[in-house]
């Protein structure tokens, strides 16, 4: 379907080129669009008088208007497959909203050590499922432990919640590495500002 989008998108882009070409030759020059005109009319009339030009021109017509109700229900389909997970079930078919599974970031955050946020985003392709999260880490902790936790708990959580065994591969990308938040003197909940000492990982 992608190869058949591409050539699809490459055929309007020359269509419409077209178009805007004569168009602006028709502003500059009027006389050029209808001599070109007359040089399509005239071999065109010709050939659509015999049966055979007309079942040529026939065939061609519904040709396209096929393809075109094709790619437009093709792309219809695989946009309802990038926002949903179709689930198989002996009743019949599930879909899953990617928020929904996203939720992980939710769920997840405050149950890893050494974890600060997280942010998660999932998107479903041919191939299955891709799933991303970034994430802010603890200074005093190992930013190789809490990926590895994190990408471990991801991918339990959405096999777990889907009930699926495709293989899932979390791609974790750290954005920042923050000072745990400490309780300033009098005040045993500690400050109310944001915590400093922020290092940004781009």
């Amino acid at each position: 379907m992608r190869t058949f989008n591409v050539l699809m998108a490459i055929l309007g882009a020359l269509l419409l080129t077209a178009v805007g070409a004569l168009s602006l030759a028709a502003t500059v020059y009027p006389p050029l669009v209808l001599s070109l005109g007359d040089m399509i009319a005239g071999p065109l009339s010709y050939a659509l008088e015999g049966a055979a030009g007309r079942s040529v021109s026939l065939i061609t017509g519904v040709v396209l208007l096929l393809l075109m109700i094709y790619y437009v229900i093709g792309n219809v389909q695989a946009s309802r497959r990038e926002r949903t997970v179709v689930l198989q079930t002996p009743m019949g078919e599930v879909l899953v909203s990617l928020p929904a599974i996203e939720d992980f970031a939710r769920v997840l955050k405050g149950k890893i050590e050494g974890l600060r946020d997280i942010k998660g985003r999932v998107i479903y392709t041919r191939r299955g499922l891709k799933v991303s999260a970034r994430v802010t880490v603890l200074a005093e902790y190992s930013i190789a432990d809490v990926t590895q936790k994190t990408q471990d708990a991801i991918r339990n959580y959405i096999q777990h919640t889907l009930g699926i065994e495709q293989e899932i591969n979390p791609t974790v990308m750290v954005t920042k590495v923050v000072n745990r938040e400490r309780p300033a003197a009098g005040n045993p909940k500690g400050p109310s500002g944001p915590s400093t000492g922020q290092i940004s990982l781009r």
